[in-house]
């Protein structure tokens, strides 16, 4: 390496928290409709932000798999939602060509097949909205490109809570893949950052959001990588937050940021 030069980092050296990879859109009918939205707001608020806190962890860490999403074919996939009186919620999406994740179509499954009547109308909205972005003739605009899904969360008083608890999931996940790369077990890592079994658990859990900023870190120096977190100015309602590429915004209460202090 020449003199004078600062060497960057190898990529695994570095574990970052980051931007949304595929932020979340609505589709949009010919009419100005938003299906995904509209049969949203018919459920309860509980079922609403369990929903959306799938739907961001999708999107905070696509590409990604089973339990929370499922690929169906044909460039679609589905968000799988475990509500209470044993319902699941399908949220079919597929991510367009600007990397967006368009939400095409939803239902509570009833059966263990996804209805073929419910992929054909994924399918039909997914063309649609493709042929929306490839339309040259501007005087006959077409785009099925509709609201942003964080001001529909923003609206519903969940977006920060449903951010923290994706954001912690996909930090979880990556701990642990990382964990299985380097074929530490839970005891051998627990004993690393001088901690019990009981409090790992809790520190890989995905559901488990009560955990400090200096925890998340230590863990990822005992990997072999750093925790990078971006501290950046609340948006106004209705306008989109400015994060610097390869970022995210991490909610945290100033308790656990002292927490972490140390």
């Amino acid at each position: 390496m020449a003199k004078g030069k600062r060497q960057k980092p190898a990529p695994e050296a570095e574990a970052a928290v980051r931007q949304k990879r595929i932020p979340a859109i609505f589709f949009k009918t010919e009419a100005g409709g938003e299906p995904v939205r509209e049969w949203l707001k018919s459920l309860s608020r509980e079922d609403r932000k369990q929903i959306g806190t799938d739907i961001m962890t999708v999107e905070f860490g696509w590409p990604m798999g089973m339990p929370v999403c499922r690929p169906l074919g044909h460039g679609l996939y589905e968000v799988r939602t475990t509500l209470s009186s044993n319902r699941i919620a399908r949220v079919l999406f597929y991510v367009d060509k600007r990397r967006r994740m368009v939400l095409l179509h939803s239902f509570i499954k009833k059966t263990q097949k996804t209805p073929a009547d419910d992929l054909n109308l994924a399918a039909g909205n997914k063309s649609k909205h493709e042929r929306g972005l490839k339309m040259k003739d501007k005087s006959k605009p077409i785009d099925h490109s509709g609201s942003s899904f964080d001001e529909f969360l923003r609206e519903e008083g969940v977006l920060e809570e449903a951010e923290a608890v994706a954001i912690k999931r996909v930090i979880a996940w990556q701990l642990r893949r990382e964990m299985q790369r380097k074929r530490i077990t839970k005891k051998v890592m627990a004993g690393r950052l001088r901690t019990s079994r009981s409090q790992l658990d809790r520190l890989l859990d995905p559901q488990y959001a009560g955990v400090t900023l200096g925890t998340l870190s230590r863990a990822a120096m005992v990997l072999g990588k750093r925790l990078k977190v971006q501290v950046i100015e609340a948006p106004a309602a209705g306008r989109s937050l400015r994060k610097r590429p390869g970022h995210v915004a991490l909610p945290v209460k100033p308790n656990k940021l002292a927490a972490s202090k140390g």
